[in-house]
């Protein structure tokens, strides 16, 4: 394995606890709680560092959710809830499922105890503290806000046993979005819009079913096929509708993609030698079956080949 896929591999791994907080109902309470209606707790939670932002800001820095659906929550939200209360909900909210995780099968099934976890949880935020401290903030704007939202929320755990996983979700993230505006970049660069780029994304099977990418980013079955059309035309998808797939030229491109997302981020990781990439990697691998053997990620809504559907 490269370099890069080692870096790629440990990303993705670590990112399985970031996205489960948007599955448990640990944080569906903490954000209803705080007053935000249901169905703007997604966009609400992740863009609440922009604060009040525009519908056409949100639209720019999350790239692949459709305008209509964002304009009916943002900035509507904002009218009962403060973005900051909006942040510091999130967070209660992490450090419910932290419990939860806890309390699951997931100790039993990595061999763990709560101990041991801890340690392991904080053993990886120190890992990639280096890594954290020298991502850029230039060009990456949802990744500057939440550098500027955590920091602005330093209340500690109210269960001190839960502050190392709640530490590590707080390096999750800033890890994922520092990627994720380099990874909207090399998309842009390759020439994909937002709707594109998932479209093409759910024909791998190792993302979202396509049904599933459309009730989460609000788009309609009609835009979808057009945009799936639009790919076939160029040569990148066979097929149509939901049951498109890659040809050949779809899948280089997405490699292209990737490829470029990870010069973007490399600089960062070079922090880490060889031997402290292969170990966090070894240990992101711990807490993603973790995650995943706790049921806190809802595995019906992703394809055959994705990683959440193996466990």
């Amino acid at each position: 394995m490269t370099r890069a896929a080692q870096i790629r591999t440990a990303t993705k791994r670590l990112d399985t606890f970031h996205s489960a907080s948007y599955f448990a109902p640990a944080m569906t309470q903490a954000l209803t709680d705080a007053g935000l209606p249901l169905e703007s707790h997604y966009l609400a939670q992740r863009s609440a560092p922009l604060g009040v932002a525009t519908p056409e800001l949100v639209v720019a820095t999350f790239f692949n959710y459709a305008p209509d659906y964002v304009e009916q929550q943002i900035p509507a939200c904002w009218e009962s809830v403060r973005p900051e209360d909006a942040t510091a909900a999130r967070l209660t909210g992490v450090e419910k499922l932290a419990e939860e995780l806890l309390a699951s099968d997931g100790p039993a099934a990595v061999g763990l105890d709560a101990q041991e976890i801890s340690a392991l949880a904080t053993r990886i935020a120190q890992a990639v503290q280096p890594v954290t401290d020298t991502q850029p903030l230039s060009g990456r704007p949802l990744y500057a806000a939440h550098v500027a939202a955590l920091r602005a929320h330093t209340t500690p755990a109210a269960n001190p046993a839960l502050q190392p996983l709640v530490d590590l979700w707080r390096s999750v993230t800033l890890l994922r979005e520092c990627r994720g505006d380099a990874h909207i970049g090399a998309l842009v660069t390759v020439g994909l819009t937002g709707l594109e780029a998932v479209v093409l994304d759910s024909a791998t099977g190792k993302s979202f079913y396509p049904w599933s990418m459309r009730k989460t980013r609000g788009w309609t079955e009609e835009q979808w096929r057009e945009a799936a059309q639009a790919l076939a035309d160029r040569g990148l998808l066979t097929g149509s509708g939901d049951d498109a797939h890659l040809t050949d030229a779809g899948t280089a491109l997405k490699a292209e993609a990737e490829d470029r997302t990870d010069a973007a981020v490399d600089a960062s990781w070079a922090t880490l030698d060889d031997d402290q990439l292969a170990a966090l990697a070894d240990d992101a691998k711990i807490i993603a079956k973790l995650v995943l053997s706790s049921g806190a990620m809802p595995t019906r809504i992703f394809g055959h080949g994705s990683d959440a559907k193996k466990g």
